[in-house]
């Protein structure tokens, strides 16, 4: 056994109450989003607006049914970079959400790594999406990903993607991401539209939000989450979507989604240093066909 994954076993060891979707591990080395240094000063973005103004709906939380959380935040991210990519005048259209399941399945199956566990790592997740694209919520001729269901994450965890499929992913790929190590870094991604996979072991277990929508991290869960908000100002810290429904409760903040809660900076910016955090920054989406005109 190597090394780092004994290391992996042992700190999984300490949390045996709950099905966790995080395998610990430090972001893996990627290019930096280095042009952006101080853009989200002082900003405040909020990238689930975006995602209402395209989609005509409110952000309905997502509710993981399985150990597939780091799958359903990096759809989430799919899904609201699509959406900024629209809202900022790119000729796509919006069609549906991601499969989680197929995320989930790709990153276990199709991304080479040495541990068998449920659950995934940040990286599986945005390395697939990149070498291998993605697959929306839809029928893709004789398999349905419509449905998402606790079974159908079982099946596709235990059988790789058949190339059909892969062939209708590798049309959309995840075109960019960059691994962050910061708070301010985390700023400036989100400032500048991009959604940031956030997969560390910072507690959640007090959901109730104080009066400015913020919760204070307590206890230890590996657990992905998606940053989709960012205020830099009075009270720095970003916005976190969950995947457990309408989990959190209380004081919100900017209208935020059901389901999410704001951290402080200090908290992000002490975890985003020892786990993992990617930027999604540019996808490629469903084009608007091009229109005919006829001239006489």
């Amino acid at each position: 056994m190597l090394r780092r994954d004994f290391l992996t076993i042992a700190m999984l060891s300490l949390f045996p109450k709950r099905e966790y979707g995080w395998i610990p591990c430090y972001a893996q080395p990627d290019y930096k989003t280095k042009h952006l240094r101080s853009f989200g000063q002082n900003k405040v973005a909020l990238l689930w607006k975006p995602w209402e103004k395209v989609t005509g709906k409110e952000w309905e939380p997502h509710r993981q049914k399985y150990a597939d959380c780091i799958a359903q935040a990096t759809g989430a991210g799919m899904d609201i970079l699509s959406t900024v990519q629209i809202a900022q005048g790119k000729a796509e259209k919006w069609i549906t959400k991601s499969s989680c399941d197929a995320i989930y399945s790709g990153g276990r199956n199709n991304i080479p790594h040495e541990f068998a566990r449920n659950g995934m790592r940040g990286w599986w997740a945005t390395k697939y999406l990149q070498t291998y694209g993605n697959l929306l919520r839809q029928k893709y001729d004789s398999i349905d990903l419509t449905p998402y269901s606790r079974q159908t994450c079982i099946e596709l965890n235990r059988n790789p993607l058949p190339q059909f499929l892969l062939d209708y992913a590798k049309l959309h790929p995840l075109l960019d991401y960059s691994s962050l190590n910061s708070y301010s870094e985390i700023r400036d991604a989100v400032a500048s539209g991009h959604p940031v996979l956030f997969c560390s072991t910072m507690g959640a277990e007090n959901s109730q939000r104080d009066k400015d929508g913020f919760i204070k991290p307590k206890g230890k869960w590996p657990h992905g989450w998606l940053i989709a908000g960012v205020d830099d100002g009075r009270r720095p810290g970003v916005c976190l979507l969950n995947s457990h429904g309408k989990w959190a409760s209380g004081p919100k903040r900017h209208n935020q989604p059901d389901g999410s809660v704001w951290i402080d900076a200090r908290y992000i910016d002490y975890h985003v240093k020892r786990n993992e955090a990617y930027a999604l920054s540019n996808y490629k989406g469903f084009p608007i066909p091009e229109r005919k005109y006829i001239l006489w």
